[in-house]
């Protein structure tokens, strides 16, 4: 018997290992392109999360304010004859004590009644670069059945200025 000797072709060897070669690089930058937009979503998230840990924080310290401020005025209002009270008495009061009150992290207090309403306004810092700014109504002392107080303003304020630089050399001079 003769056996006819078969040729074996580099040709069809090659054209497989290079189309598995290309695969597997393919594959491979796939691979680095969803580890890298995993970590660059891993860093993302724990930044966003150290923000709202810090705000919170920051609400945290103004809600004990507020019900530091709270009690202070219900003795106020209280100690100035409730619904008979004096207004000028009953700022005097509050002005008085929110001067001796004093919240760890929280800003003096800062009362104003040269208005119809008094306002009460203080600012927890949040980080560096933010505060968390409150500003209080205060209804007269005879208006105080809904409460003594009314938030109008609670946000994020920045503390830091911009200083924006729009200057871009395009061309340097030829000297």
């Amino acid at each position: 018997m003769k056996y006819k000797k078969t040729s074996f072709s580099f040709i069809h060897m090659g054209a497989p290992s290079l189309l598995m070669i290309f695969l597997v690089l393919c594959l491979f930058t796939f691979a680095l392109l969803s580890l890298s937009s995993a970590k660059n979503n891993r860093t993302l998230s724990q930044q966003s999360a150290d923000r709202i840990q810090t705000y919170y924080q920051a609400s945290s310290l103004a809600e004990e304010a507020l019900d530091q401020i709270d009690t202070i005025l219900s003795d106020a209002h209280t100690d100035c004859g409730a619904e008979s009270a004096d207004t000028a008495d009953y700022q005097k009061e509050v002005t008085e004590k929110l001067e001796n009150c004093s919240v760890d992290g929280v800003s003096a207090f800062t009362v104003d009644f040269t208005k119809g309403e008094g306002t009460l306004a203080f600012q927890v810092p949040v980080s560096e670069s933010q505060q968390l700014s409150v500003v209080l109504t205060l209804p007269a002392p005879s208006d105080c059945q809904n409460g003594y107080y009314r938030i109008t303003q609670w946000t994020t304020e920045t503390t830091d200025s911009w200083d924006g630089d729009d200057t871009y050399q395009l061309l340097s001079p030829i000297s």
